[in-house]
């Protein structure tokens, strides 16, 4: 804990040191947020028996805890042009001083003592904002930083599901983590009202030390997004984009007989309009299409195989202001949104010929979540990733008193392909393979069936801005398992979720 206290101060004193020669001004600002979480049923009541273990399940998985996440950030400005940003984080759950925590490595559910950093301070901002450079419409920003686009519904630099590696909320509640930023150069031209961005990221970087593996499992983002404002009466709005998600960690272990696997590669144009017909309300709607190469693994001989990529993924969302007389005090607002993305019969393998060059199968028709960021602090977000399904939303918030809102939301959820088959052993072969995360980062095989109905969602809350600092929340969910699982996995899955945030 030391070391982390110091390492902060040490960080600040840093930036802080040409501050008398060169620094215009200096913002110190953060925020401390802690919550109170219960979990219960995550696994919707999978039984623990010998069948459970082997396909690595966990046992009515359940949660009581306490976390906090503090961030502290200096932004600098060193001219009128060039400005530094570095901010901190530590996420802690409460009681884990000792840096462990017992984590489920292996399907047989042998624990071990994991190196999680409670008390790590660690660098989650750390970036350099040019401004006019080279001429006034670009600026251009270096390092560690956030960004989001659109509705955050394909980009967005938390990531999908905002899992992690490492911090305090590894192996814990990795899906509320705030560590949500990727190392980028990001290129802004503003040629007001039409702004273009152009990104080059890397996620990730696994071999660094030198060797025949050098560079070869790294996973990068490039991409560009225009967004035109039409300028007229209803805020219109027109935004395209191109991306390109590269990863070359499936391309190191070749199957005796085949050509070696590509790089797995999504590249995603789309296109997104926004509008205010009406007073009160506003209009959404997105669609994109996802192509490249997937690499499957081939279950029979264990071994990569390349598939072309055919997905696609749209989105609709609606905001009403209602504007009844009569409820005109409570301010109340209707959202409701419409989610598709395509699926795949058998995503888990490639149903190639083994070992030969003609294949059965023409595309992978799963959507790549890429890095969307919606529905945090869902039941549904923390078990599923966003693929292969239909989600209807609808939301109701409105404001009785003063400073407090409260709402209420509904999500019903259906997969757009049905398994090939059914599981009802308990053994998983093939695309009975449904994939389930856990809140712990662990992935789960529930029973599953044909049917097509995943579930429905509830949920409700209450916002309280007891200042403009400091704000209290608390929610409540129930996630009721469809069809699609067998009865043996019907368990009603329930959170808790109370948390108080002061910024400063």
């Amino acid at each position: 804990m030391r070391k982390s206290i110091l390492f902060a101060l040490l960080a600040l004193a840093v930036l802080a040191v040409p501050a008398q020669a060169s620094v215009q001004n200096i913002k110190l600002s953060g925020d401390i947020d802690t919550y109170w979480l219960v979990r219960d049923q995550f696994d919707l009541g999978i039984d623990g028996d010998t069948a459970d273990l082997d396909n690595g399940r966990n046992d009515n998985f359940y949660q009581n805890l306490l976390f906090t996440q503090t961030r502290l950030r200096v932004d600098a400005d060193l001219t009128d042009n060039v400005g530094a940003t570095v901010a901190l984080i530590n996420e802690r759950v409460w009681g884990e001083d000792d840096d462990e925590r017992m984590a489920t490595t292996s399907h047989d559910g042998t624990p071990a003592n994991t190196d999680i950093g409670s008390n790590d301070v660690d660098l989650n901002l750390a970036y350099v904002t040019l401004r006019e450079m080279l001429y006034s419409p670009l600026t251009v920003v270096i390092g560690r930083q956030n960004f989001a686009f659109g509705n955050s519904f394909v980009i967005d630099s938390a990531g999908s599901n905002n899992t992690v590696s490492t911090g305090g909320l590894d192996l814990a509640v990795e899906d509320l983590t705030k560590r949500t930023a990727l190392d980028t150069v990001r290129m802004t031209f503003d040629y007001n009202p039409l702004t273009i961005d152009v990104i080059a990221a890397k996620v990730a970087a696994d071999y660094i030390s030198g060797g025949d593996q050098l560079h070869k499992d790294d996973v990068n983002l490039f991409g560009t997004n225009a967004n035109y404002k039409l300028g007229d009466e209803r805020n219109s709005l027109v935004e395209g984009y191109f991306w390109a998600k590269i990863d070359h960690g499936s391309n190191d272990s070749p199957g005796a007989g085949r050509l070696e696997p590509k790089a797995d590669t999504v590249y995603m144009p789309g296109m997104r309009v926004a509008t205010s017909p009406i007073k009160g309300l506003n209009l959404s709607a997105e669609v994109a299409g996802q192509y490249g190469n997937k690499t499957v693994v081939d279950a029979a001989a264990n071994v990569p195989d390349n598939v072309r990529r055919r997905a696609m993924g749209a989105q609709v969302i609606g905001n009403y202001m209602l504007p009844f007389e009569q409820t005109a005090q409570w301010s109340p607002v209707l959202t409701t949104v419409y989610t598709f993305v395509s699926g795949d019969n058998n995503p888990n393998e490639s149903s190639k010929q083994s070992f030969g060059t003609v294949t059965d199968r023409e595309y992978y028709t799963a959507w790549d979540p890429m890095f969307e960021n919606q529905a945090g602090g869902s039941i549904y977000n923390s078990l599923f990733d966003l693929t292969n399904a239909h989600i209807a939303t609808i939301k109701l918030a409105l404001q009785p008193i003063e400073d407090v809102t409260v709402w209420s939301q509904l999500d019903m959820m259906w997969s757009d392909k049905q398994s090939d088959d059914e599981s009802p052993t308990g053994a998983c072969q093939g695309a009975s393979c449904f994939n389930m995360r856990q809140p712990d980062g662990t992935v789960i095989n529930p029973e599953v069936t044909t049917n097509a109905h995943i579930g429905n969602e509830t949920a409700i809350g209450v916002v309280y801005d007891y200042t403009e600092d400091v704000q209290f929340g608390g929610q409540l969910n129930w996630f009721i398992p469809g069809d699609l699982f067998h009865d043996s996995n019907h368990e009603i899955a329930s959170q808790v979720l109370v948390h108080g945030l002061v910024s400063f």
